[in-house]
């Protein structure tokens, strides 16, 4: 069905702000940016050079305050997790062939972090969208067409839930408190807000939609013995919604909770020199747009 394509270029992230109804959103970007950590150290040096020739600098060499400098820092900061997570020992089975599949029955013996992304991404995304896709497209009313609906989902949808989720699991000690009616009822409530202009009744069926298959998906790892509480969950976690999300600076949640917390990282997940240019050209851009990111 036509609803379910997919293109290249909205899996590898190559256009920022992307709505692709093919997806909803649910394999922008990760699939790219988690590739290159499997992939040749040649081709990440080959992705830095390209957006190392993106950044702009005035006739003095001072860095422009400008979103395509913003957008350059933001990927390398993606690419250095990259490189952060190579090593792992996943192969594709060819070159330019799709990230492998992890059998969730390894779900609770691997430890490298390119793995768990894949996992999660895997499990929670890619393997739920069919399901949500075909749920959006029975939905009876007229307020809005499936492909619209799908389009919104792609619009920060899939980084607002795994920000939810971050935050929920920063406030819990219990791995079973992840999958209680408390913790979806959280989930669901901020990510309602994300469609401000659905009436209610359409935001929370379309919401219900997404979050149900979710839960059922993290109960699935739960049952493979993936571990769901931890540092090493938050820190894929936050991977996984920096790989996943189409325009960070549209997002301060997705700054203030994933991009942040990694550039933090005692293990320099991030390098320093663009930690230090990240900071500094979106310390600038929050003071207007969110002050209290800033």
């Amino acid at each position: 069905m036509a609803g379910k394509t997919h293109r290249a270029n909205c899996a590898n992230a190559q256009n920022p702000g992307c709505v692709c109804s093919g997806c909803g959103g649910s394999l922008h970007g990760w699939q790219g940016w988690t590739g290159f950590a499997i992939d040749s150290q040649q081709k990440r040096d080959e992705k830095r050079r390209e957006l190392d020739r993106k950044i702009e600098r005035t006739r003095l060499g001072a860095l422009n305050f400008n979103a395509r400098n913003r957008q350059a820092y933001i990927d390398l900061a993606r690419l250095d997790i990259a490189d952060f997570m190579s090593g792992s020992g996943l192969r594709r089975e060819s070159p330019g062939a799709p990230l492998p599949k992890i059998d969730i029955a390894d779900a609770g013996t691997i430890t490298f972090d390119a793995e768990r992304v894949t996992l999660l991404g895997q499990e929670l995304m890619d393997q739920t969208w069919d399901e949500i896709s075909d749920e959006i497209d029975g939905i009876a009313q007229t307020e809005r067409s499936p492909q619209d609906i799908k389009k919104q989902l792609a619009d920060h949808v899939w980084c607002g839930l795994l920000v939810a989720l971050i935050r929920w699991i920063e406030t819990i000690d219990l791995a079973t408190q992840i999958l209680s009616d408390r913790a979806k009822a959280f989930v669901k409530d901020i990510l309602t807000k994300q469609l401000p202009d659905y009436s209610k009744m359409l935001a929370d069926a379309v919401i219900a939609i997404v979050v149900d298959k979710v839960w059922t998906a993290l109960s699935r790892l739960a049952q493979a013995h993936f571990p769901l509480l931890g540092e090493d969950t938050l820190r894929v976690l936050r991977i996984l919604t920096l790989f996943v999300c189409p325009s960070i600076e549209q997002h301060p949640d997705v700054y203030k909770h994933a991009a942040r917390p990694l550039m933090g990282d005692a293990r320099n997940i991030i390098t320093d020199e663009v930690k230090e240019q990240v900071i500094t050209l979106f310390t600038s851009w929050w003071k207007r747009r969110a002050p209290e990111v800033a």
